[in-house]
């Protein structure tokens, strides 16, 4: 008689929605949870993103067995390693398991394919069902073409799942994109909504106290409240669609001080750890609309994130490997300043660093500090426009990234850092680098108005580093950007400054750089 089946879930398939495992409890069928040790110890992870993977295992393991289900919880030094461990202990006749979703875990379970044929025992691959896209599908869309457009790829997904669509085959609403009416700054006198929690209990809280001593990883648990079963996302969705999604869309590019969140919904975090399945986050929302909740504005933007973008980056990022792993095209040269581990000049690392004066930097990292997130403006036109005008190193970058937010992997962030966030891919994702000086940041926050610079200031003491930085990036790249469709009028404006402004200005940002602390 042959051994059972070893199903093996990762810790980002804590649902029956993602997990591959057999709809109904089998005897045959043993359901598998590790820990890895060796990936643990890879990045200093945020401690709550820890949190939210471990209690979120464990409440998986538990439904499981309440269910029915045969299940192992382990620790073991690797994947690989546990997988040939656990398949030897149970005799098991093979191992199922999904297809790695960043490169990391394809080459763990390369090598746990090998362990595993030593012993006999074969390893079955199967696809990602946390995406609506599979990797061959984008694949075959990709071919032959010159752009890679999120846009056009957003479009079919619409047309195949018929989301926001109309009998006659036409967009709702009448456009495929409402972006231009979604960017309006938040309103002065209006309150800024709390940060949501679910009260951790006490499955969650013996993580937290277990993750909070555990050295070189960053952030304090704290503040953790994020759901870790699958009844809190579900409930947490519910109430995003009903809060938050009417008015999502004209303030989801708005920045307020201490807020990581504003109207945004946090489900990415959910998502990435498979509570939720994205179809049903955007049939939710797409119902909202169907019923005269949300107007289609918000819906298509909130729709168009998850739909669209999410699955785009996924593919992009099989696309763009290994490759992307290096891509730099712009250059640059510099690691990461210490003021993203340390805001406010704490000791990290075994240092003091000075602290960020900038109101805008500041506070976007603290709240990466405090909650695992901030939301995308602050990442795109705070953090990575500030690092892309610095010349920090796109690998230097996404590596704090992947390990700062709950809700980031490598599948996610590197195509996001490495290409959005700083063009490091040169142009692949976004035909021009999203860069902007400190009148963008002023017309979309509150930051400007109380912060120690001069928002209106290009050179000077008190001028905004994002003005000097920006003119600074301009004048280091004129000649690339000098024909770019969309950066050629700035080139202009570059040409028409005073050559004594424009000296100053290039002195000043030498002058800054060499003024921070960067990771050895």
């Amino acid at each position: 008689m042959s051994g059972p089946t070893l199903a093996f879930v990762a810790p980002w398939e804590c649902s029956r929605a993602v997990a591959n495992i057999p709809r109904e409890p089998r005897e045959d069928v043993v359901v598998l949870l590790l820990e890895s040790v060796a990936k643990g110890a890879s990045l200093p992870w945020h401690r709550q993103k820890l949190v939210l993977l471990l209690s979120a295992m464990r409440h998986f393991a538990a439904s499981l067995e309440a269910a029915g289900y045969r299940v192992l919880l382990r620790n073991a030094p690797s994947y690989a390693e546990g997988l040939a461990s656990v398949a030897r202990e149970l005799g098991a006749s093979r191992v199922v398991a999904t297809e790695g979703r960043e490169q990391d875990m394809v080459d763990e379970l390369d090598r746990a394919r090998m362990l595993l044929r030593d012993a006999g025992v074969s390893l079955v691959l199967r696809e990602d069902r946390g995406f609506l896209a599979t990797r061959e599908e984008f694949a075959t869309w990709a071919r032959g073409r010159k752009e890679y457009r999120m846009e056009w790829f957003y479009r079919e997904m619409r047309r195949q799942h018929g989301i926001l669509m109309e009998a006659d085959g036409t967009p709702s609403g009448g456009d495929w994109n409402f972006d231009a009416d979604n960017r309006k700054p938040w309103p002065k006198n209006r309150a800024v909504p709390d940060v949501w929690r679910v009260e951790p209990d006490a499955i969650t809280r013996e993580q937290m106290e277990r993750v909070s001593g555990w050295k070189g990883r960053w952030g304090s648990v704290d503040r953790f409240a994020l759901p870790v079963t699958r009844a809190d996302a579900k409930a947490w969705l519910e109430r995003f669609v009903v809060e938050r999604l009417p008015e999502f869309g004209p303030y989801e590019d708005a920045l307020v001080h201490g807020a990581p969140d504003l109207l945004h919904s946090t489900l990415s975090s959910i998502l990435n750890v498979g509570l939720l399945h994205p179809l049903e986050v955007v049939k939710r929302a797409e119902r909202a609309y169907r019923e005269g909740h949300v107007p289609i504005a918000s819906a298509e933007g909130f729709i168009r994130q998850i739909l669209g973008w999410r699955e785009y980056i996924r593919g992009m990022y099989w696309q763009l490997m290994p490759g992307l792993r290096t891509a730099n095209a712009l250059e640059a040269p510099l690691a990461l300043p210490m003021w993203f581990w340390a805001p406010d000049g704490e000791a990290y690392a075994g240092a003091h660093h000075g602290a960020c004066e900038m109101r805008c930097l500041s506070d976007t990292i603290r709240q990466v500090r405090d909650y695992g997130r901030t939301h995308h403006i602050g990442r795109l036109m705070v953090q990575c426009n500030f690092a892309t005008m610095l010349g920090v190193q796109p690998a230097a970058l996404s590596r704090w990234y992947w390990a700062a937010f709950t809700d980031a992997y490598e599948w996610v962030e590197l195509p996001n850092v490495a290409g959005m966030g700083t063009w490091g891919d040169g142009g692949a994702l976004a035909s021009k680098p999203y860069v902007a000086s400190g009148a963008y940041v002023n017309r979309m926050s509150n930051y400007c108005g109380q912060c120690r610079y001069d928002v209106k200031q290009r050179t000077g003491p008190d001028a905004c580093p994002m003005n000097f930085l920006y003119w600074d990036f301009m004048a280091q790249h004129r000649e690339r950007f000098a024909r770019h469709p969309r950066m050629r009028m700035m080139t202009k404006h570059l040409d028409g400054m005073a050559e004594q402004e424009l000296v100053q200005i290039r002195r000043q940002a030498s002058a800054f750089r060499e003024s921070l602390t960067y990771e050895s």
